[in-house]
């Protein structure tokens, strides 16, 4: 009997200097799922790791046994010795996996309320999962379904209109720290999706000074510039790369960074000595990268403010009644579409019984009626015949139709999934039909609904 797990850790028990030791890249998430699916406890897996979570979720034969071997994978995902403090703390199981993951699609469960962001993390997590051969039926429809959910959320309630997503929340810590941008310039290092939304925020953000945009290569830069930007004569790209720490120490009163480095691009000794002579501009950085890609002794030089991710969780409190009103219409469409989870895992049982109890029933007349054609061979002769044939056929089938009303409407009204198995199992025993889990072509079915509910 296999079982549904989350296992990992998020923002809300664990510090950015800890999840960023656990962040796998999504070039490595391959790589990973297929060491998670060699697990001897783990059936199926898929991973969700981005800046404020790293989560495993699995189908598997042993909770006990199987979230061990998970602890094990996440103690060898870096090269860490102290395993012990730096292990999964956050676990889930059965439905509430479900639960977490539609919460977690529709906004919900991020540091910024209704970010859009984690959207596309699922879809991308779901599609890696699949094309890794880790993901089977039960994540398949689980991700499927949260993915859903997350969509309606956004589009039948106010919350994809009034998100923040994190790269806005980083420009608001910025403008609420200097006042105001009017006149200021910027640096966004890093030109992924979060550096490319905080380029253009900032290109819209009125009277704001110019807005500067390195990459360690500059095609993304060429493929940006391609989009219709406002401002964009206020956008500078011809910078290289290297010039990062001369920039961020000396020219930016806001820089804004978001890269994939495994490690920091800006550390205390090179931005010091950039920043000689300019030690009186006060200047904030925001490093919205995990792992962290600005040194944290940065944010002890003078005039200098230095906030990661975990610091944007303060945006979280404003406009508190507004965000309550949100959450009630969004966790109403994220229970319908529990319900509907539940509709379906009762459907596998009703739908393969219903049928097979029709099958065996519609079996057992056709063999009387073969058998009364057989004992009036001479009947053809007469010519009524043809017209009590078809008589006795719609009579027949009218018959099996009353047999089955009740027992199928009864199935169908059951709402208690223990209960209904009970009633299933019971109608196959009397009617002598396959056991579910036997059952040819229904067995994947049935393995998932098991899944769900164990």
């Amino acid at each position: 009997m296999n079982h549904l797990v989350v296992c990992g850790l998020n923002y809300h028990n664990t510090p950015i200097a800890i999840r960023e030791r656990f962040t796998i890249p999504q070039s490595c998430l391959g790589h990973a799922l297929t060491a998670l699916a060699r697990l001897p406890h783990v059936k199926e897996a898929a991973l969700v790791s981005t800046c404020n979570r790293t989560e495993v979720y699995a189908t598997v034969t042993n909770v006990q046994a199987a979230c061990q071997e998970i602890a094990t994978f996440f103690a060898s995902t870096q090269g860490i010795v102290d395993h012990e403090v730096l292990r999964p703390n956050f676990r889930l199981l059965r439905e509430d996996v479900a639960l977490h993951l539609f919460r977690l699609a529709s906004g919900l469960d991020s540091m910024i309320l209704g970010e859009n962001q984690i959207m596309s993390q699922l879809k991308t997590a779901h599609q890696i999962a699949l094309s890794s051969g880790t993901a089977g039926p039960v994540l398949d429809y689980l991700f499927s379904s949260a993915l859903t959910c997350g969509k309606r959320v956004r589009t039948e309630t106010n919350m994809g209109k009034r998100a923040v997503s994190v790269s806005s929340a980083a420009i608001e810590l910025g403008r609420t720290l200097l006042g105001s941008l009017k006149g200021r310039s910027s640096l966004v290092i890093g030109a992924g999706r979060m550096g490319q939304i905080c380029a253009k925020v900032l290109l819209n953000e009125p009277a704001a000074g110019p807005v500067i945009l390195l990459n360690r290569t500059q095609e993304r830069i060429v493929n940006f510039t391609k989009n219709k930007l406002h401002n964009i004569e206020r956008l500078q790209t011809s910078f290289d790369f290297e010039d990062r720490t001369r920039l961020a120490a000396a020219a930016a009163d806001l820089i804004i960074v978001s890269t994939g480095a495994p490690s920091f691009i800006l550390n205390k000794k090179e931005f010091s000595a950039a920043r000689e002579g300019n030690e009186h501009r006060q200047i904030c950085i925001v490093d919205i990268s995990v792992p962290r890609n600005v040194d944290p002794e940065i944010g002890t030089l003078p005039g200098v403010k230095l906030f990661h991710s975990d610091d944007l969780a303060d945006l979280v409190q404003l406009n508190l009644a507004e965000r309550e009103t949100l959450i009630v219409d969004a966790e109403k469409i994220v229970f319908e579409t529990l319900d509907e989870l539940h509709a379906w895992q009762r459907s596998l049982l009703v739908v393969p019984t219903i049928a097979g109890l029709r099958e065996k029933i519609e079996a057992i007349r056709q063999e009387q009626m073969a058998k009364s054609k057989n004992k009036n061979k001479n009947a053809c002769s007469d010519p009524d015949s043809s017209h009590d044939k078809q008589q006795v056929e719609e009579i027949s089938r009218a018959i099996v139709n009353q047999i089955l009303h009740h027992p199928t409407m009864q199935l169908k009204a059951t709402r208690d999934y223990e209960i209904l198995r009970q009633q299933a199992e019971a109608l196959r025993t009397l009617f002598n039909l396959d056991p579910l889990s036997e059952t040819k072509g229904r067995t994947l079915g049935h393995n998932v609904t098991s899944t769900l509910r164990n």
